[in-house]
């Protein structure tokens, strides 16, 4: 049973769920447990995946902030060489230490700006996989909840039927 998605999963619990037989005079439905856990554990089994793919985007927010710095480094090294370069002319060392300071912080700037890019990038795709998630879990919960009341009230049907079969009542 491959499935593409976690939602594909959530659908196929709506389908068993649908089409299960009901109970008799409830709302209630018989679920097959063995398909609900293989569902389950293919849920799990699928997971990692998402989990991986968050960190492999964290992994490149990383590279992308340490290629910025090497590039950084790279501007400022290029600056401070042409700085000294004009040193023997005062004038000139004057416009290139003003010209070498704000190319500085421009660059400090770009940098911070892809960290920021980067890390809200990653942030994003973190918090759609923490929805899904979340929904995936609300979704078992009621899952389970209905199983729970499904349960309950077999053992009252059973019970009074056992109470009746005695004659009390």
């Amino acid at each position: 049973m491959e499935q593409e998605s976690l939602m594909d999963y959530l659908e196929e619990l709506e389908e068993l769920v649908e089409n299960s037989k009901s109970v008799p005079f409830s709302n209630k439905v018989g679920i097959e447990k063995e398909k609900v856990f293989d569902i389950v554990r293919d849920i799990r089994l699928n997971l990692p995946n998402e989990l991986r793919q968050a960190q492999r985007i964290l992994d490149d927010r990383d590279k992308i902030i340490n290629e910025a710095k090497i590039k950084a480094s790279g501007i400022i090294d290029d600056a401070e060489n042409t700085a000294q370069f004009m040193v023997s002319n005062h004038e000139v060392y004057k416009a290139a230490s003003e010209q070498a300071e704000q190319l500085m912080e421009t660059t400090r700037q770009n940098a911070r700006d892809m960290r920021l890019n980067a890390m809200d990038y990653a942030d994003e795709l973190l918090s759609k996989t923490e929805g899904m998630i979340r929904e995936a879990m609300i979704n078992m919960d009621q899952q389970h909840q209905m199983m729970d009341d499904y349960f309950s009230q077999t053992v009252d049907i059973l019970y009074a039927n056992r109470q009746e079969l005695r004659g009390v009542e």
